[in-house]
């Protein structure tokens, strides 16, 4: 074999023979039985195990943690560095640097299921050509089966462990090596049986170096094996394992695939997700931008691929997170993903009034997303106001439904709103409704009891009245607050313990100077007191007015309560003297206790 460059790391002379590995020394041609003698304890000299990839099998987590060799191999990353044609072939104990090897598909059996007493593992083995310009074609050394081709793997050694939790060279914990808590061999669920690797002496009843094996096929470069089932035969008491698994193969050049840029999105029902990352079996990899867009381009075509998401927003989940695919040789492959997200929510708050500006209490309050389900009603407080919490931010739009509005007050519904966050948003609604009847309310108070008169006692009633404020009656004034301009009543009280004697005009302003009292019945319990007040000037008064007082003198000797009753008999507005008579409101007249 000509211009043969040795590959990776150099095993160097074992007992009375020396073998040549593609992991180091240099050659002008492929070995032939090459036949090292190993010492008989330990089976398997220490070279090899910095050479071998470390599957550490937890049966009861139900996982394989690989770690590949430490020891790296130089110039690989290209056939032209390694100066070899189609022809030629090197040979190579596999390393980290030139394949990736993945588990998948792990299954326990139940204790006995296969094997009395015993539990059988399996799971699946890929291997990956992380070489561009070079195919894994059957190894030259260690020496496979006769007829056996492609990438053999073969686990040359198997201890039980422990593992302590810590956090040591290992990753996240530490693996002890157990000398005890049980057993564990392979399986026959490799597809070969034991093989001598090693030596040629062939495996007799007494060898302890001859390992079941798992073939794979030539693999091209960048390219994958078929998953295939490997599987170990452990003691019920095993709770971890760790295997010690040589991977061999001759290295051969070829042409590299034309590479393939892999695209797509990743979506989700809340929209695309930013900084999600994308991985390609290779090495290869990416990241989504805020669009959800990812782009990885020269990634090596091939079949056997994985395309894996990782780095999802906090709440989103995706299955499955990786896929198996076929990239073609060249052009642009498309892969989108989409994600199932837990939705952010937020707060409207706001007031229902209405165009009077009354606050409207008791108003049932329904928000429904755009194409979401309504959410549980809420209810106005007697500010008017509503709180409607766990509203989704997205989509960040929908409508407010309103219900249980006084009586003529126009619905509406639905009120749009747009823009809801994590925060709160204010959405306040105007609801059109008639203007409350205008009314001037009436009232009289009464004075305290005093020590006057010529019966020893008197006591007062004043009277007011309050025309309100802009806007009034709209045939009154328009827009603008009403103003009175005179208005005339009948008191009626029991005349036995009452006696009218005089009146008082009590208008802060003076415009109302005229003020009229007539008593009919006096002395009887029919007693009526009838009142005009106006001005002698045409004025007019607004707001809240006081008009006028009376003053009762009471009968001598008498004790009781008296209920007063009050009745308009006419109300003017205005300079126009629009009678507003119905609009005057009496409010209820105090009782007066007399001792």
């Amino acid at each position: 074999m000509k211009g043969v460059m040795h590959y990776g790391r150099r095993i160097a002379s074992l007992a009375s023979a020396t073998a040549l590995f593609a992991l180091g020394a240099c050659s002008e041609g492929t070995p032939v039985n090459v036949a090292p003698v190993l010492p008989g304890a330990p089976a398997i000299p220490a070279q090899y195990r910095g050479a071998a990839f470390i599957m550490d099998v937890s049966a009861l987590k139900k996982t394989v943690k690989i770690t590949a060799p430490t020891a790296g191999i130089t110039n690989r990353t290209s056939a032209a560095n390694l100066n070899l044609n189609a022809q030629d072939a090197q040979l190579s104990l596999l390393g980290g640097d030139v394949v990736d090897l993945t588990a998948t598909n792990f299954i326990a059996g139940a204790v006995g299921a296969s094997v009395p007493g015993k539990v059988l593992i399996t799971f699946d083995l890929t291997v990956n050509n992380k070489l561009a310009g070079l195919n894994l074609i059957t190894p030259t050394f260690p020496t496979p089966p006769a007829g056996a081709s492609g990438v053999q793997a073969f686990p040359f050694e198997i201890s039980v462990t422990t593992t302590s939790g810590s956090v040591g060279t290992n990753g996240n914990e530490i693996i002890v090596v157990s000398p005890r808590f049980g057993a564990v061999v392979a399986s026959n669920d490799w597809n070969g049986s034991p093989h001598n690797f090693f030596n040629d002496i062939g495996c007799l009843a007494t060898s302890n170096d001859c390992f079941r094996f798992e073939e794979f096929a030539t693999i091209g470069p960048l390219g994958a094996s078929a998953a295939q089932s490997v599987g170990f035969l452990i003691d019920p008491t095993v709770g971890d394992f760790r295997v010690k698994l040589i991977l061999a193969a001759d290295l051969q050049s070829t042409v590299t695939p034309n590479p393939t840029t892999v695209t797509g999105t990743v979506g989700s029902n809340i929209g695309p997700l930013n900084n999600v990352l994308i991985n390609v079996s290779g090495g290869f990899s990416g990241s989504s931008n805020a669009s959800g867009v990812y782009s990885i381009a020269n990634v090596a075509s091939g079949a056997n691929k994985t395309i894996s998401v990782s780095n999802l927003p906090a709440g989103c989940t995706l299955s499955p997170a990786s896929i198996i695919v076929t990239l073609p040789a060249g052009g642009t492959f498309t892969q989108n993903f989409t994600a199932t997200c837990a939705v952010p929510t937020g707060t409207i708050t706001g007031t229902v009034t209405s165009v009077q500006g009354a606050n409207l209490s008791g108003v049932t309050v329904v928000v429904t997303p755009t194409g979401g389900a309504a959410l549980a009603s809420v209810s106005t407080s007697a500010a008017g106001a509503y709180t409607r919490t766990l509203v989704p931010t997205i989509p960040a739009n929908g409508g407010i439904t309103i219900g249980n509005l006084p009586a003529g007050c126009v619905n509406a519904s639905p009120y749009a709103y747009t823009g809801v966050t994590t925060g709160s948003l204010t959405v306040n609604i105007v609801v059109n409704c008639p203007p409350a009847p205008v009314t001037y309310p009436l009232s009289a108070t009464w004075g305290a009891i005093t020590n006057t008169g010529p019966t020893g006692r008197q006591v007062t009633l004043e009277f007011a009245i309050n025309m309100g404020g802009a806007p009034g009656r709209p045939d009154i004034n328009g827009s603008a607050a009403d103003d009175l301009a005179g208005i005339s009543f009948g008191l009626s009280y029991n005349g036995v313990g009452l006696d009218y004697i005089a009146r008082t005009l009590t208008g802060v302003g003076g415009e109302f100077d005229l003020g009229v009292v007539n008593e009919t019945s006096a002395g009887t319990a029919a007693a009526q007191a009838s009142v005009a007040v106006a001005s002698t000037s045409g004025a007019t008064v607004t707001g809240n007015q006081q008009l006028i007082r009376l003053t009762f003198n009471i009968a001598t000797g008498f004790s009781g309560t008296i209920n007063p009753t009050l009745l308009v008999t006419e109300a003017l507005a205005t300079t126009s003297l629009i009678n507003v008579t119905s609009t005057v409101a009496v409010v209820a007249l105090p009782s007066l206790i007399i001792p």
